[in-house]
């Protein structure tokens, strides 16, 4: 009995050890990834942002209820792919961060009153916004810091689009490829974004694809 819970504890011990690790090396990985990602200049971004959305519509075409971001700090600017999505009839969403830290998908289109939320990015009114469930949506094209081979997906690290999307992690992980579960999440980077392991914890939800300006990489 002795002998099992020096055992236990080793074992508790080397997990925390091993998640104090992982955190350090998420946060100097993500440190260097945003100093790259602040590197690229306007034309970059620009002609970059162009060059993935044109690999990027065409994975749309099947799908009516597209929910997108406006791109902050140098992140791929996707603003064409929503106003393709919207002259195509295709309906648009945002992401809204409440006061609770969870976020929602509001309607989006060239009416929708914008407002800068604590961290500077302009989110729709939240007294005029009009909701629309995470699991309704076809798709959520996801912004990032960092991803890797598995898709597996860095961001600023406030776990919003994880906890958004946590209920359908196990049902994600499980599906087969002909039963993918809505949404699919694609993630829009750049090539420099991407690393050998982004140090993935267990509650990180994996993306489905991610695009970038010259390949489409699949998860599994």
């Amino acid at each position: 009995m002795v002998n099992e819970q020096r055992g236990n504890s080793l074992y508790d011990a080397r997990l925390m050890t091993d998640a104090s690790n992982n955190s350090t090396a998420r946060h100097a990985l993500r440190k260097r990834l945003l100093a790259g990602r602040r590197a690229l200049d306007t034309a970059d971004v620009q002609q970059l942002s162009h060059s993935l959305a044109q690999r990027l519509y065409p994975l749309l075409n099947e799908s009516t209820h597209v929910a997108g971001y406006l791109a902050m700090g140098n992140e791929v600017d996707i603003a064409s792919v929503l106003e393709r999505c919207q002259r195509d009839n295709k309906h648009t969403y945002l992401p809204l961060v409440a006061d609770n830290n969870r976020m929602s998908f509001v309607a989006y289109d060239s009416d929708t009153s914008l407002v800068a939320n604590r961290y500077g990015i302009l989110e729709p009114a939240a007294e005029t916004a009009r909701y629309r469930a995470p699991e309704t949506l076809d798709v959520v094209l996801v912004p990032l810091v960092g991803f890797d081979s598995q898709c597996n997906r860095m961001g600023m690290g406030g776990g919003y689009y994880d906890r958004a999307f946590a209920e359908q992690k196990n049902t994600r992980n499980t599906a087969s490829d002909s039963n993918t579960p809505k949404p699919l999440l694609i993630g829009v980077a750049y090539d420099l974004q991407r690393v050998d392991t982004v140090f993935p914890d267990w509650w990180d939800v994996p993306l489905d694809v991610v695009v970038t300006p010259t390949e489409v990489i699949t998860h599994g």
